[in-house]
């Protein structure tokens, strides 16, 4: 089942990205907090947050999440499905909810980055996305320079209907629960 996260579910996804943060970077508890509760905190020039994030539950218990932010081009901050639990099924799910989430407010065009070292380079293909460049890694300092070695896929996707899902259908009011 996809979710919208709560903040109850933060220790979970801090946990989680903190395993695997070799392969999905960092990003701060407060901006976990902020794609929930769409207030950003801090000195910011604007207090409003366009992420979401999206939880992935089986049997009660949380087995990951996705986190997108959303702009004219929406982009995959971080996906992550823990180990125990890895199926193409769920991160394609994950991701389905974020680009209707996004395709409910006339957003179609989305991007993420993945590492070339690692193996999620083929789910990305698997679920149609398409390797348009690289570039180097940002490093947790400074997120506007490639300050990293590290190579950098940047993979891009597009949907071609307006306010419908993968599956052609309109969705249901924000924070209504999908079943997978």
């Amino acid at each position: 089942m996809i979710r919208s996260a709560i903040l109850e579910d933060i220790p979970y996804i801090v946990s989680l990205a903190n395993k695997e943060s070799m392969c999905l970077g960092f990003i701060p508890k407060p901006a976990y907090e902020a794609a929930i509760t769409g207030i950003k905190t801090g000195k910011r020039w604007s207090t409003t947050c366009n992420d979401k994030l999206f939880v992935c539950e089986e049997n009660g218990d949380l087995v990951g999440f996705v986190m997108f932010s959303f702009g004219r081009i929406s982009k995959v901050n971080q996906i992550c499905i823990q180990t125990d639990a890895r199926l193409i099924e769920r991160g394609r799910a994950l991701l389905s909810a974020g680009i209707s989430h996004a395709n409910l407010r006339g957003i179609e065009d989305f991007a993420c980055g993945c590492a070339d070292d690692l193996s999620s380079n083929s789910f990305w293909r698997q679920m149609g996305w398409v390797k348009v460049g690289d570039r180097f890694g940002i490093s947790h300092k400074n997120t506007w320079k490639e300050t990293s070695k590290r190579k950098i896929n940047i993979y891009r996707y597009q949907t071609n209907s307006l306010f419908t899902n993968d599956f052609g259908l309109i969705l249901p009011k924000e924070n209504t629960v999908i079943v997978v």
